[in-house]
């Protein structure tokens, strides 16, 4: 497994639901309320990058894109304006982490994550913040699957910034991410070692295997 840079001409490689999505770049529309608009994304995409950098990293089983984040500071994410309290001036959105049904419970999240405080910290950047709903606890996202739950970013080491009834804005100080990643340095030897052994257990006869977990 690898985690490198979310290009352009990855983005074919999202999953259906997040292809074409401009959830996080519009406030015109809910959450699976847009018709999927790839040229629309390609060209947001395009621009965040000549702008500030690329907004999205991800990882990558051979080929096959299991996990990936978007994030971007607010002045490239329209949504971050009108979805719960307003982001701090000193932070970058994490927008949305996603990671493959098949490789959830596999830690990839956690492994993918300091990749994205490490890019804050490149930029200058004081914190990471993301909002999370309180809907669909128990899962990484709510039900429409744009915002991932207050749960799961307390699971990556946020802490609640700002409260929210429905919208609860979380924070994680970047100047935690060198002891933070130094404690993660074994994290993909682990996952690698999970899904190996998740596929011994799913190769063995019905009786002895184990049900795969549904969230990360």
């Amino acid at each position: 497994m690898r985690v490198r840079e979310l290009r352009m001409e990855d983005l074919d490689d999202l999953p259906a639901p997040c292809r074409g999505c401009a959830f996080w770049q519009t406030t015109s529309a809910a959450r699976g309320g847009l018709p999927s608009d790839p040229a629309a994304q390609d060209a947001w995409w395009q621009a965040v990058q000549l702008e500030w950098g690329v907004p999205g990293r991800a990882v990558w089983d051979d080929d096959r894109l299991v996990a990936y984040a978007l994030f971007a500071p607010t002045v490239h994410l329209q949504r971050s304006r009108v979805l719960g309290p307003p982001a701090s001036e000193d932070a970058m959105v994490l927008a949305t982490v996603w990671v493959d049904p098949d490789h959830r419970r596999a830690g990839l999240a956690r492994h993918l994550f300091p990749v994205v405080a490490r890019e804050a910290v490149a930029h200058g950047i004081e914190a990471v913040e993301a909002y999370g709903t309180l809907v669909g606890a128990g899962a990484a996202h709510a039900p429409g699957g744009c915002v991932v739950t207050g749960e799961f970013l307390e699971h990556l080491g946020f802490r609640l910034h700002r409260s929210d009834l429905k919208t609860p804005l979380y924070r994680f100080e970047t100047r935690r991410t060198a002891t933070w990643a130094k404690s993660m340095s074994h994290a993909l030897a682990e996952v690698v070692a999970a899904l190996s052994r998740r596929e011994r257990a799913t190769s063995r006869p019905a009786l002895e295997s184990v049900p795969s977990p549904a969230a990360d």
